[in-house]
Formats: structure tokens, C-alpha cells, sequence
């Protein structure tokens, strides 16, 4: 491996995934994360993509990196992660320039094929010490559990890079238990929580107490609807804050500590990151989010033609509708992709959503339009409840009470005029819903979703 190439890195959490990372990067290379769900054609398409030159695997996924690179047009070495060492030769190079490439974060593919945004030593530097120093304020007594997958970029900046800069201790974690992960926690004492929504619903839902020393989580990837985060927080006894950042502009902006809590916004920008809404329209207007400072990325990798299609004079159009209040914190509104038009008048699935994520019967759901003829699209409530609906007597009682539900809580326009009940919803493997198969699903009749009353 010499300086400028890249190499792809797929394994769990744990020490010889971190060990890993870091060895990519010191011996002059850019590390290609991919994450340990992927399938033998997902990491086939990264190798070949980004041209790596091997591929590091932890032994829970020997037969998956096999198969990838037998399908990868390329010859590529295969070394598990255990058998690298600190020993031998000096490394081969450091990082010339602050643009020179770190890391290749492919998007998770909910709004079409994956795209490699490229991500430089400058940003990675620049931007971790902002986090630390200005926002997330983590010190050297900090204990943080690292239950996030280190092959997303929320998991390896939040969980590895931003603590291993502040000094702080990491608890990892395998895999995600939610019970397991908060004994885990309790036992190490930990300080700070980064997770996603999902997450948080799994842990309030864990019976127990909460240890002392937390002082406060982080919520990203996914609007935190506000019923879930009061359950969290009652299970945590810690405030849930949020945070706001994709792939291509990491944590733009975060609601920390000591700022008194804003819990319907992503809080104020990071340092060194500015904020606006396209078209700057006025205060309390909506608009798509753009994004400029020392969080972006280089650009798609090999792509200009994309990279053109998201970068103006700068600026980062994000794909996010948000607002800002008058203290200048951003409340992201919904996905340009996923607002709904329902007869001329736009629907923000994430209010639906947080209106009724309320509902006691209402483990989890997710809001998406459906095409319609006469409406253009149609409002879609999937909802995995609390306990099994049976019957048809118990379905249609519970959607009378989910639509008089809404009515108290929502206008008339955006109530669901459906309503399709699923063991669980699809997620991708940061832990986001996949709307796109939802609607995919709904649209080729693999959901069928039955009318609620008026």
C-alpha cells in the first residue's frame, strides 16, 4: 500500500477495525469504509469504484469479502484485519496537503445508486477539532460507548475521531443490543451518547434506571420525534439533543450543551460551517439547506457531473428543507425527496410523523405518498404498533383511533388516507428508515394499504 491509493476496510466494531483506519491513513492511503450488512455486489461495486488496491476484512466477513472479490473486475488482496501489526518497515508516506483524500464515504443509496464522497485530511482535522473544542466540548474524563458502525461516517467521527482528539475514553460495541449496550454503559460509566433514533427507541424501551454520570446524547442521521425523545430522556435521565450533517457536509450544525435546549431544531452551525436556505427567503420561510465551510466534502469521487449537480459557487445544496428561528438555529423540515404533494399543497412526512409517534398503540412509523390520480400523491402512514393487529375488527379500531388521533394534532390535508401495518420498518445501515423502498413497495403492491375512515 503506498500514499494515494485506496483501500477498502469492512469489519465490526473493535479495536482491529480502529487499528485498521488509522494504519490506512498513516501509510499515505485513503480508507474506503463499507458496512459489515453490505452484500457481496455492494462491496464489489466500492472496490472497482474506487479503484482499491486491497481489501481489509475482520473474520465475520471472510465469505463476504471472497465473494466480492471474485465478482470485482480487479485482483485484489484480501487481509484480515488481526493479522496487521505494528511491526516492520517505517510507514510508506504522511499526508502532503490538506486536500490530499482521507476517506471515501459512500451514500447509503436511498435516493438512487451509491456515490463515493471523497473526504480530505483538512476537513477530517479541521472539523473534528471544531466539534470538539466549540461544540461538543468532550475532554479527557469523557467516556463515550461507540455502539454506532465505524464504517458510517456518523459512527467514526462521533465514536472514534472526536474523542481519540479530545483525549477521551471509547467503550465499543459489536453490535447493537439495546440492553446490553446500556449495562455495557452503566458499567464504564460513560458520559456521552451518540446514536441514532432508532436507537434511542430500542433504549427507552429497556427497563432500568439510569447511571449518574451521562450528561447528555446526540441524535442525528433521522428527525427525533419529540414523544421519542421525552422517552429517552425519561429512560436516560440525560437531554437528548440533535445534530444535523450528511455524508457530504458531516454535523453542520449540533444543539449542545451549555446552550439551553431547543428541542424542535438541530441547534446553531458548527464553528467554521455557514448556513442558508436557498433563495434566502425570509425569517420563518422554508427553503432547501445549503451548506459551506471546513465540513465538506472534496466532491463525488470520479464524478463531476454529480458533484456539479450539488455544489453552487461553493455551496452545498443538501436536498434538506429547513428553517431557521431567530436565535439562528435550523429546524430541517423534511427531504426535498420525500415531501409529499398532495392536491397542490405540500406535506412534510416528518410532521405527520412527529404528531403521531405520540399515538400509545404506535411503536414506530413512517410517512410516504403514494401516487394518485386525482390527488397527485396520496399520504401513507406504515406503522409497526405496539402490539399485533389481528383482526379485522382490532385494525379497523385502531385506525379510527389513529385518525381522530390526528385530527387533534394535525391539519385535515395531512392526515393518511391509508394505513399498512409491518412487523418493522426497512433501514439502511446507519439505521435510517428506507423510504425509497417503502414507496418502491407500495408501488409494485408488496404493501397493501387499507383506507382509514373519511
Amino acid at each position: 500500500v503506498r500514499p494515494g491509493d485506496r483501500v477498502a476496510l469492512t469489519a465490526a466494531n473493535g479495536v482491529d477495525f480502529v487499528a485498521a483506519w488509522f494504519g490506512i491513513l498513516y501509510a499515505g492511503a485513503a480508507v474506503v469504509p463499507v458496512p459489515i450488512l453490505s452484500a457481496a455486489p455492494e462491496l464489489a461495486f466500492r472496490l472497482d469504484h474506487a479503484r482499491c488496491v486491497a481489501l481489509v476484512h475482520d473474520a465475520g466477513r471472510a465469505e463476504l469479502a471472497a465473494e466480492a472479490v471474485r465478482r470485482a473486475a480487479t485482483t485484489i488482496p484480501r487481509l484480515p484485519a488481526s493479522s496487521l501489526t505494528a511491526s516492520g518497515p517505517a510507514l510508506a508516506g504522511l499526508v502532503d496537503a490538506p486536500g490530499d483524500l482521507a476517506m471515501v464515504l459512500y451514500t447509503s443509496g436511498t435516493t438512487g445508486t451509491a456515490k463515493g464522497a471523497a473526504i480530505g485530511h483538512g476537513s477530517l482535522v479541521a472539523h473534528t477539532a471544531a466539534l470538539v473544542q466549540h461544540t461538543l466540548r468532550l475532554g479527557m474524563r469523557d467516556v463515550v460507548l461507540g455502539v454506532l458502525p465505524l464504517t458510517h461516517s456518523f459512527g467514526i467521527r462521533m465514536a472514534v475521531l472526536a474523542p481519540f482528539f479530545a483525549g477521551a475514553r471509547v467503550v465499543l460495541a459489536e453490535r447493537f443490543d439495546a440492553a446490553g449496550s446500556l449495562e455495557l454503559a452503566a458499567a464504564a460509566s460513560v458520559t456521552w451518547l451518540p446514536g441514532v433514533p432508532t436507537m434511542f427507541r430500542r433504549w427507552s424501551e429497556v427497563p432500568g434506571t439510569p447511571w449518574q454520570e451521562l450528561r447528555w446524547c446526540l441524535s442525528a442521521g433521522a428527525p427525533l420525534p419529540a414523544a421519542l425523545r421525552e422517552r429517552a430522556e425519561a429512560r436516560l435521565g440525560a437531554d437528548v439533543r440533535q445534530g444535523y450533517g450528511l455524508t457530504e457536509a458531516t454535523f453542520s450544525c449540533v444543539d449542545a450543551p451549555p446552550h439551553p435546549a431547543a428541542p424542535s431544531t438541530s441547534g446553531r452551525p458548527v464553528w467554521g460551517v455557514e448556513l442558508r436556505l436557498r433563495g434566502d427567503p425570509p425569517l420563518g420561510a422554508s427553503g432547501e439547506v445549503l451548506v459551506r465551510g471546513q465540513n465538506l466534502m472534496l466532491g463525488y469521487l470520479d464524478d463531476p457531473a454529480a458533484t456539479a449537480s450539488v455544489l453552487e459557487e461553493g455551496w452545498l445544496r443538501t436536498g434538506d428543507v429547513g428553517v431557521f428561528d431567530a436565535e439562528g438555529r435550523l429546524r430541517i423540515v423534511d427531504r426535498l425527496k420525500d415531501l409529499i404533494l398532495r392536491g397542490g399543497a405540500n406535506v412534510y412526512p416528518s410532521e405527520v410523523e412527529d404528531a403521531l409517534q405520540h399515538h400509545p398503540d404506535v411503536r414506530a412509523l413512517a410517512v410516504v405518498g403514494r401516487p394518485d390520480e386525482d390527488l397527485g400523491e396520496e399520504v401513507v402512514a406504515v406503522v409497526v404498533p405496539r402490539e399485533p393487529v389481528s383482526s379485522p375488527d382490532a385494525f379497523r379500531a385502531f385506525a379510527a383511533s389513529l385518525e381522530a388521533f390526528a385530527r387533534s394534532r394535525i391539519a385535515r390535508n395531512k392526515i393518511p388516507r391509508e394505513l399498512v401495518m409491518v412487523d418493522a420498518l426497512p433501514l439502511g445501515p446507519s439505521g435510517k428508515v428506507l423510504k425509497r423502498t417503502l414507496r418502491a413497495q407500495l408501488a409494485s403492491g408488496a404493501l397493501q394499504g387499507r383506507l382509514l375512515r373519511g
